[in-house]
């Protein structure tokens, strides 16, 4: 009986191993050169920073055929477009057929490269991040993870360059109306800039993938990659004082302090975030926990210049936290992501998992997170947190959940 070749003995064996991989709470995410990009598509992401892969990709002819094909599209709308705003993001984005064309492809190469299928055991699956698209064969998960980033880059593009509706029009839409002036010269000037930056690539991706991250940049909302890395930044003194945490001494290991955006472009906090902060203080007096994290990004009112997280942090620093104390979360635009985001951050940060923490809120807020599971499953597709027990009408005990790994794919300001 003929032997199979070795390396599909590998594919086996790396197929059996890793199909049982979880997400790991060592692992450390890739940012590259944009964090922003990374949250959103991190496969592509991971493409980006390794110069070999790119070399399969360009040498693979239907792929590159592709990437001229986008190209082409491109310089097209700069011939045919004229004044006609909305002409020129029309075909920027992946179509249904593009985006099982490179499925197919990437399965192909995955099954025929190591480097390529080690990307589902290195990094896919111990990342956590797609994990609704894992599968156990890694050609098949990575052609999963291709399709979950040609959607968030589609979902991009539909929004920020065509001005589709966005999941919350009041704190995240594009800000033009389509039929203006503005508008128009703007998109025009982005397929400029988009022909100027990326004529000649031969990476399927590249273009579409760019004119996806500078019309989110436009648009001014590059937001997901703000204060990343935040484990070397803002949050070094907390991440370095968990390792050391004995946290059988305390009732929980963390009080996660959900946002309250202001109502006005004055306050740096609001009044609830007040009253939130200075609750949590008094229960960290009391030693029921470590750790406060501040959740809240760029959110109210709409496109504010205060971010919601280190404001609150700099009130506690005053009240006499200190900072090796404090970790802040300054992504979430809900309180579905404040938790989610919470979440992500203990388990990335080596936080007990098998434990609950608990949220301190007004009550009102705090009824909220009890009864949102509906909403979670709607906007997240999961749950990021189950209940614990009510300690309070402002104490509420919560358990995070893995599944908040997880990218969400159209909501690219925090994905």
């Amino acid at each position: 009986m003929k032997k199979p070749p070795i390396f599909f003995l590998f594919l086996l064996l790396t197929g059996l191993v890793w199909a049982q991989q979880e997400p790991r709470s060592d692992y450390r995410v890739q940012f590259g050169d944009s964090p922003t990009q990374a949250k959103n598509v991190y496969f592509l992401n991971l493409i980006e920073q390794q110069p070999k892969l790119q070399e399969i990709l360009i040498q693979d002819v239907a792929l590159t055929s592709l990437a001229q094909a986008k190209l082409d599209a491109l310089a097209a709308t700069l011939v045919d477009c004229g004044d006609e705003g909305l002409c020129y993001a029309r075909e920027m984005g992946f179509a249904p057929a593009e985006i099982e064309q490179v499925a197919q492809r990437i399965a192909q190469l995955a099954s025929q490269s190591r480097d390529f299928a080690a990307l589902a055991s290195d990094h896919l699956a111990p990342s956590g991040m797609y994990q609704m698209n894992a599968a156990a064969d890694p050609a098949v998960f990575l052609a999963n993870a291709w399709r979950q980033d040609a959607q968030t880059v589609n979902h991009i593009i539909h929004v920020y360059a065509r001005g589709a509706k966005s999941n919350y029009p009041n704190i995240d839409s594009l800000g033009m109306k389509l039929d203006s002036r503005t508008y128009s010269a703007n998109i025009q000037a982005l397929n400029e800039l988009a022909h100027v930056k990326y004529e000649g690539s031969k990476l399927f991706y590249k273009m579409t993938l760019g004119y996806a991250m500078d019309a989110l940049e436009m648009a001014r909302f590059e937001r997901a990659g703000d204060f990343e890395p935040m484990t070397a930044l803002e949050n070094k003194a907390a991440y370095e004082a968990a390792k050391r945490t004995d946290w059988e001494k305390f009732d929980y290991p963390l009080i996660l302090i959900p946002g309250a955006g202001t109502d006005n472009y004055l306050d740096s906090l609001s009044s609830g975030g007040v009253l939130r902060c200075q609750l949590a203080f008094e229960a960290y007096k009391r030693g029921k926990a470590p750790f406060i994290m501040v959740s809240g990004g760029y959110v109210h009112p709409y496109k504010v210049l205060r971010n919601e997280a280190v404001e609150m942090k700099r009130y506690l620093l005053k009240l006499g936290v200190p900072e090796s104390a404090i970790l802040i979360e300054p992504h979430a635009r809900h309180t579905t992501t404040n938790m989610r985001n919470a979440a992500r951050i203990m388990y990335r940060y080596g936080f007990p998992m098998d434990r609950p923490s608990v949220t301190i809120t007004t009550p009102a807020q705090s009824r909220f997170i009890y009864g949102m599971m509906e909403r979670c499953m709607r906007e997240l597709g999961y749950l990021p947190y189950t209940n614990g027990k009510r300690v309070s009408a402002t104490t509420l005990e919560f358990n995070p959940q893995l599944l908040s790994l997880q990218i969400d794919t159209d909501e690219p300001l925090d994905p």
